[in-house]
């Protein structure tokens, strides 16, 4: 996969189609052509785009092709995010996508590339951009969450109610792990994203907070790549911190109480942090208590629990 596009490109794509269709739709070979000559005059036009001396018809063809799936991008941005999605799994699953990986490796080309585009300032610029979009984004959907549940105060549980609940949640994990499967307990919110994905995303950990490693390789393991092997469920969703909160402890207490061993468990204290953040309190917003369950070991689909060592060896591969 190329570096992306720089967004004043991007922009000058759509006002060339623009230009020569008088809307923003799809352009016939000519056009194209026509297009791509526009676009090489530009002083900002990437390399790969260039006309050089002795180019191949085949190459010439390939710009053409990138020039169709960056006007595609342009008038179908979420069909093209959602085939991307679809043919990175299917590369992930036949093993092209770790052929193609170890390929660039060996031939150094992708390091020197990748190096170049960090001394040029471009990776920071794009990096800057895109957490830009990311922040801004959360904070639209988590004031948008703020607003939808404004009025949907829900009481915190008592005693009764929230050992009824942990002891049916540990009744059900005792069932689906048997007795060589592993569990994790966690808590978080889903104001970006629907339950199940928030889950998915949280259920190994981000940043730092990542949990689990693959055995062959130390590289950080995530829902996708142990999806069919794991099962995930929600016992608590609602607006409420505290009751997700302190279910969550309630079952980590009752597993460590029944003596389940650390390698047969993600987590390893009870009830660290919570799944609040940096809101108010009262401020009620969709929170949930999430359980991964697998009826066989860690070490069967692969993994293992990372150690700080892990840890700080991600972080020296970064420097």
């Amino acid at each position: 996969m190329g570096l992306p596009l720089p967004e004043n490109f991007r922009a000058a794509i759509e006002k060339g189609v623009r230009n020569i269709k008088g809307k923003l739709c799809p352009l016939n070979p000519v056009e194209k052509r026509q297009l791509l000559a526009d676009l090489r005059e530009r002083g900002d036009c990437p390399d790969g785009w260039k006309n050089r001396k002795n180019m191949t018809s085949k190459k010439q063809q390939n710009i053409l092709k990138k020039l169709h799936k960056a006007i595609d991008r342009l008038l179908n941005p979420e069909k093209v995010k959602a085939a991307n999605t679809r043919n990175d799994k299917k590369r992930r699953e036949n093993g092209k996508a770790e052929e193609y990986t170890k390929k660039i490796k060996e031939n150094g080309q992708a390091k020197k590339k990748e190096q170049k585009y960090k001394e040029s300032g471009k990776r920071k610029s794009a990096n800057d951009r895109t957490n830009a979009k990311i922040s801004k984004a959360t904070r639209e959907a988590n004031a948008r969450a703020i607003s939808e549940n404004k009025d949907h105060q829900e009481p915190t549980w008592d005693e009764a109610t929230l050992e009824r609940l942990a002891t049916d949640t540990v009744e059900m994990i005792d069932d689906r792990c048997g007795d060589n499967g592993f569990v994790h307990v966690f808590g978080g919110a889903w104001a970006c994203k629907d339950l199940n994905e928030a889950m998915e995303v949280e259920c190994f950990g981000k940043g730092r907070g990542r949990h689990a490693v693959f055995i062959d390789g130390g590289k950080f393991a995530r829902y996708r790549d142990v999806s069919t092997h794991v099962e995930l469920f929600a016992p608590y969703s609602g607006t409420n911190h505290v009751n997700a909160d302190d279910l969550e402890k309630r079952i980590h207490e009752k597993l460590i109480e029944m003596r389940w061993p650390q390698h047969r468990r993600m987590f390893r204290v009870a009830g660290a942090g919570t799944c609040r953040g940096t809101r108010e309190a009262k401020i009620p917003f969709p929170y949930y208590t999430g359980v991964l369950v697998c009826a066989q070991s860690m070490e069967e689909i692969g993994i293992r629990l990372a150690t700080k060592k892990d840890h700080a060896s991600r972080k020296r591969k970064r420097q």
